[in-house]
């Protein structure tokens, strides 16, 4: 019968254990020092060596000769609790989780160990246990019989109540870097006579995502298609994942704002047979691979894994302009993970994040230029509308009431015969296209705003708008935001309701621009 990686290949001491080193070393030190705590609580994402480190120590502890904290594997003891022995007792917390199961172990308990020193209970998935049963546990875990200790294994901490987590020693459990992964693979495939390529096996240890488990159990269905000799392109038919020049096209059209060729590609890619959400997660990993490139530059081949021919491709789209729209796909892509995953209509799901992309990167660009306008003194001026809205073609525009956009010098939108009301909607609209969302609920809510010849005054009551007002963040932006208008920003506030600190910061901002009424 055969008999899966993750189980042939699961580690017998300590020196077998990859990664974990903080728990590793602390546990040696215990069994080395003879201060055997009673209760211990191992925590972490599945397949981290969790139960793995929990039968390791069990034997440890109760080996008769230890070396270097492990178990020698000769004596008497050793040779006794290598089979099935009563001395280590895992238990199933999932489909052991009633009182009436923490009954009966509390009355086993009682009884000595028949080969050892301890007695180990090593309660798995622990969180599973029901109310009552952590209750009945309580005591027993605290002050438990000399030769018995319990061990708590659990991917889901912050189930456990308060009460059990203070009665415990407590050890949390790292996921794996991608590199111990790779060197437990190349380990292994040598051990087994597969031949294997370097970057096939990078692909299979970062689709692991830090579980030597699942890791080890992509490695096996490889194995299984590609037989003997695991390749780069094995891999990806095994896992789906879309090949790296398919995704270098849609990104590519994606980057450019191609909204007709963005959709072209993913029919294509989608036609052969790829599902939405793994094409989502490819594209999520790819416009990460893009930011590690710009980032780091030469120094990212360490990270990203990919041809050589593909890697040109990739520096290419690696360049500032595209810097926003990277981040904005991984932004878009993540967030609608969920929704491809249940819902009914994947596809469209796809189709239409990518369509907001091109949208919003297109928007963020647009106040990008406006920005960099308002810095070098001009600005596009709407004379029916809002600052920096886009004009729409001419034919698309009612002949009743025709937009004129113009470049023109700073001047005071008081000149023009905007009303406060103008002037406050153009502010909100500036502050809304240029996603200033904070500031924009301070600026509608928080604030009283009027225009008075070449000012435009705030008068501010509450505490917290204060406060925010005085950062550079927010203090300036309107700042800069009327001077670029041609009106300068001016704050008032109400005596009785000014904060010492606060009131620094705005001087600091706003200097005589400052005032306090009475």
């Amino acid at each position: 019968m055969y008999l899966a990686l993750y189980r042939k290949y699961r580690p017998q001491n300590f020196s077998e254990v990859i990664g974990q080193k903080h728990i590793v070393q602390t546990l040696k030190n215990q069994i080395d020092s003879d201060k055997i705590g009673h209760a211990y609580l191992f925590t972490g994402s599945r397949g981290t060596g969790k139960t793995s480190i929990a039968k390791i120590f069990a034997r440890a502890i109760n080996c008769a000769n230890p070396t270097d904290g492990d178990a020698c594997g000769k004596c008497d003891v050793c040779t006794a609790l290598s089979a099935n022995n009563i001395d280590i007792l895992e238990i199933d917390a999932a489909s052991n989780n009633g009182v009436d199961e923490i009954r009966d172990l509390r009355e086993k308990v009682k009884y000595p160990p028949v080969n050892g020193k301890f007695k180990v209970y090593i309660i798995d998935e622990v969180h599973m246990l029901s109310t009552s049963a952590f209750n009945a546990l309580l005591k027993t875990l605290e002050e438990p019989p000399k030769h018995v200790v319990f061990i708590l294994a659990t991917t889901e901490v912050h189930k456990l109540p308060a009460t059990i987590l203070s009665r415990c020693m407590r050890f949390d459990f790292k996921l794996l870097a991608v590199d111990e992964l790779v060197g437990l693979l190349e380990k292994i495939l040598k051990n087994e006579k597969v031949a294997f390529e370097d970057k096939a096996l990078s692909l299979i240890a970062r689709a692991g995502e830090g579980s030597v488990r699942d890791t080890l159990s992509i490695a096996d269905m490889c194995i299984s298609y590609s037989g003997d000799n695991l390749t780069f392109d094995s891999v990806i038919d095994v896992l789906g994942t879309t090949e790296k020049e398919k995704l270098t096209q849609i990104s590519d059209k994606i980057l450019s704002r191609d909204l007709g060729g963005a959709l072209l590609e993913l029919d294509t890619i989608l036609s052969a047979g790829k599902s939405p959400l793994v094409l989502s997660r490819d594209m999520i990993s790819y416009f990460r691979d893009l930011l590690i490139l710009y980032t780091l530059s030469d120094r990212a081949s360490e990270m990203v894994v990919v041809p050589e021919n593909v890697m040109k491709i990739m520096k290419a789209q690696a360049v500032e302009k595209n810097y926003s729209s990277i981040v904005e796909a991984i932004e878009e892509l993540s967030r609608v993970e969920a929704d491809l995953r249940y819902s009914v209509q994947p596809r469209i799901v796809l189709e239409t994040v990518i369509i907001k992309i091109i949208a919003d990167t297109a928007l963020t660009e647009r106040v990008e230029a406006l920005e960099k306008m308002l810095k070098n003194g001009v600005q596009t001026v709407s004379v029916q509308g809002s600052v920096g809205a886009q004009p729409a073609p001419a034919s698309q525009r009612p002949q009743e009431q025709p937009r004129v956009e113009a470049q023109v010098p700073l001047q005071s939108k008081a000149q023009t015969g905007d009303t406060n009301s103008q002037v406050f909607a153009d502010l909100i609209n500036f502050l809304r296209n240029g996603k200033h969302m904070s500031l924009l609920a301070i600026v509608r809510s928080s604030a009283d705003f009027k225009v008075e010849g070449k000012n435009a005054i705030f008068f501010v009551e509450d505490k917290e708008t204060q406060s925010m007002l005085g950062s550079d963040k927010y203090g300036k932006t309107l700042i800069e935001y009327f001077a670029g208008i041609g009106l300068e920003c001016k704050v008032e506030l109400a005596e009785s309701k000014q904060k010492t600190a606060d009131l620094e910061k705005l001087k600091g901002i706003f200097g005589n621009k400052l005032e306090i009424k009475e």
